[in-house]
């Protein structure tokens, strides 16, 4: 047996392990489990984002700030304006699909979305919500994108459900009404799923690490309460995923995998 092979071998995956972080467009994120958290503006798209969802077929959207993320142990790995840069996200197209209680005008409702995309960009200066969803949008992205997201299934309407696109429509959003009303939220909670599609970011993100092969678990808590901007309402937002290492990291991996198995090979020999 080569001991000097095994020696770089081990070196070589060692090596692998130590160097998982990644930076996209000044973003630190590290290989493995992710979580990151931020702050959310919504309302109804018609009335660009200043008044609640109230009915089903309505449309939902809104802007918001990544504050940082931290890895599994909980370490931060970058948080709002390090490395000079700044991460705020818009989101539209969650079709309101039902609207549920089982008394009318009565807390808790539970509100069902289908659809959805969320747009990440970067950039140099911190956004501030102005309480216009059209102008928020267009600020945001005039940055950098940095990953694109869609609503994944996390199941699908029943009739129960009583959805307006019927038995069987994808639900990509599921919010709750704790306590005060469609118009006035004082406490209300929602949990989606999200695939990556797009920009610099994807490479690292898109791992279908969650169910039915979606990326990243989405959830937020939000009322009309606090300080919303002029939107609808406010809360707070956290994204969980799974990262892969850089691809760096991945490429020594492999050569360390290919060292194992040339020693397996001399070894046999």
């Amino acid at each position: 047996m080569n001991k000097t092979g095994i020696a770089l071998a081990l070196a070589l995956a060692m090596s692998a392990g130590s160097a998982s972080a990644a930076v996209v467009n000044g973003i630190a994120f590290a290989g493995g489990a992710y979580f990151e958290v931020g702050d959310v503006y919504e309302g109804s798209l018609a009335s660009d984002g200043k008044l609640a969802i109230m009915a089903p077929g309505q449309i939902l959207a809104g802007v918001g700030r990544i504050d940082n993320f931290k890895d599994s142990q909980g370490n931060v790995t970058w948080s709002r304006g390090q490395n000079g840069v700044f991460l705020s996200y818009w989101f539209d197209g969650y079709k309101t699909q039902a609207i549920n209680s089982a008394v009318p005008a009565t807390p808790p409702f539970n509100v069902l979305f289908s659809g959805g995309s969320i747009h990440f960009y970067t950039s140099a200066t911190e956004f501030i919500p102005t309480g216009s969803f059209a102008a928020d949008k267009a600020t945001i992205s005039a940055g950098n994108l940095w990953v694109d997201a869609t609503g994944a299934t996390t199941r699908l309407c029943t009739a129960a459900d009583n959805c307006v696109d019927g038995v069987g429509t994808p639900i990509a959003l599921d919010s709750f009404i704790l306590s005060g009303s469609l118009g006035s939220i004082g406490s209300g909670a929602g949990n989606g799923l999200l695939n990556f599609t797009g920009g610099p970011a994807q490479l690292y993100l898109d791992t279908n690490a969650f169910p039915g092969g979606s990326d990243a678990a989405l959830g937020s808590s939000f009322n009309s309460v606090s300080a919303t901007a002029g939107y609808a309402a406010s809360g707070s937002i956290d994204i969980r995923g799974v990262a892969l290492p850089e691809p760096a990291t991945l490429s020594v991996m492999g050569l360390a995998l290919l060292g194992m198995a040339g020693i397996r090979r001399r070894k046999a020999a």
